[in-house]
Parts: structure tokens; C-alpha cells; sequence
């Protein structure tokens, strides 16, 4: 998923109406439907149940796994609040398996804020809440059975702005699998292998994965993260 700042605009925009701050997406997949962003509204709090374990097998990014044509996020008239601010008002909008999905918009028009509900990253904000319903393979993301941690861990966010971890490059990829128990270095090294060729940085750090992730370009960082 995708978010891009449309510049020089401070114009309220509709996330699937408003040509000026639309859900894209692939072509021939399905329209999102009618969302907004906006400000001074109320709304009521979502029901919510437990997110399902992942089953853990790794997934080749090349390949289908089988979800193509599902809906994979869906939001159902989701608004949220920090403090008594409305900034989503009433999204509701689908998420297809293997699509690339894209909010564009205005600064502002709540593109980041719907982003970071769906790993929950607002749940380290006082004062903010959430009403409608966000669901994962069918199952809501929000509510007291479900794991935060593991949602986090199986749905990520990489921000306009890299902020790789003051260690090796190395140390930077395996750092989330040694959080899970992956201690053995044939493994690790298979996991920095794999994922620095998907992220087609492989060929450029492969006799420096000891240097530091800060010392790499912008953009080189920005595909570590």
C-alpha cells in the first residue's frame, strides 16, 4: 500500500469520490467505496474480535498464495478520533489480495491516519479512538482478545522517511526474525539473502553487510526498512 502527498493543496478531500484524494488501484480491480476525511464530527465505538495466528510459512512475493480476488482489509464506516478532532469520517472501502493500493491527497486529508490504524499504531496515542470496524482475512483487528504485537508483526508500515536502526545492515534484517526465536546464522544469513533480493539491494550491499544501515543513501535505506 501506498500514500502520496499531493502538494500546494489544504483542501478537505474524499478518499474514493474526491479526485483530488482517491483509493487506487490496479487495473479492472473493484472501485473503493465512498470514503471521506474530515473535521468536528462524532461516532461510536467498533466491535471488535481476535485477529487469527498466522500459520508461519513463508510466502514467495513472486507466486500467488491463493488470496488473489479476496478481499484482504476491509474498513466498515470507520471513524476516528484524537481527543474530541474527527479526522476520518465514515470509511468504508475494500483491500484486494495481490493489488498495489494507493491513497493520494492533499496534506492532511487523513491518508497516514488510516494507514497506522491498520497495525494499530494509534494505540500508543492518549486520547484517540476508534469507531466502525477494521478486518483482516475477515476477522477485526481491534478489541480486547486481539494481539497488537502479533497484528504488528504481520502487518508493517514503511514511512516516506527511513529510520533504519543505529546497526549493521545485517543486524537491521535479521533484527524482527531474532525477536521470534530465529537465532541460527544459516538461517539469518538466508533471511538477509532473501529479503535484501526482493528488495533489489542485494547485488549493491552483499560485501558490506557488517556497515552500518545509517552510512547507505536515502533510498538504499528505505528498502532496508
Amino acid at each position: 500500500m501506498v500514500e502520496e502527498t499531493i502538494p500546494g493543496s489544504n483542501s478537505q478531500a474524499h478518499l474514493s469520490s474526491d479526485p483530488a484524494c482517491l483509493a487506487h488501484r490496479a487495473p479492472g480491480a473493484p472501485a473503493a467505496q465512498a470514503a471521506s476525511a474530515q473535521e468536528g464530527q462524532s461516532g461510536e465505538t467498533g466491535q471488535s474480535s481476535h485477529l487469527p495466528k498466522d500459520n508461519g510459512h513463508n510466502h514467495d512475493s513472486n507466486h500467488s498464495n491463493g488470496d488473489e480476488g479476496q478481499v484482504i482489509i476491509k474498513a466498515d464506516k470507520v471513524s476516528f478520533f484524537y481527543g474530541q478532532f474527527q479526522a476520518l469520517k465514515n470509511i468504508s472501502l475494500d483491500i484486494m489480495a495481490d493489488e498495489v493500493t494507493a491513497f493520494i491527497g492533499p496534506s492532511g486529508c487523513g491518508k497516514s491516519t488510516f494507514l497506522k490504524l491498520l497495525n494499530r499504531m494509534h494505540d500508543f496515542v492518549p486520547g484517540t479512538r476508534l469507531a466502525g470496524e477494521i478486518l483482516i482475512r475477515g476477522t477485526s483487528i481491534y478489541g480486547p482478545e486481539a494481539d497488537p504485537v502479533d497484528i504488528r508483526r504481520r502487518v508493517g508500515m514503511v514511512f516516506q522517511r527511513p529510520n533504519p536502526f543505529p546497526k549493521s545492515i545485517y543486524d537491521n534484517i535479521c533484527y524482527g526474525p531474532r525477536l521470534v526465536g530465529v537465532t541460527k546464522k544459516s538461517e539469518l544469513d538466508q533471511v538477509v539473502e532473501r529479503a535484501l533480493k526482493a528488495a533489489a539491494l542485494w547485488d549493491d550491499v552483499k560485501d558490506k553487510l557488517g556497515k552500518s544501515a545509517l552510512d547507505l543513501s536515502g533510498g538504499q535505506q528505505q528498502r532496508v526498512c
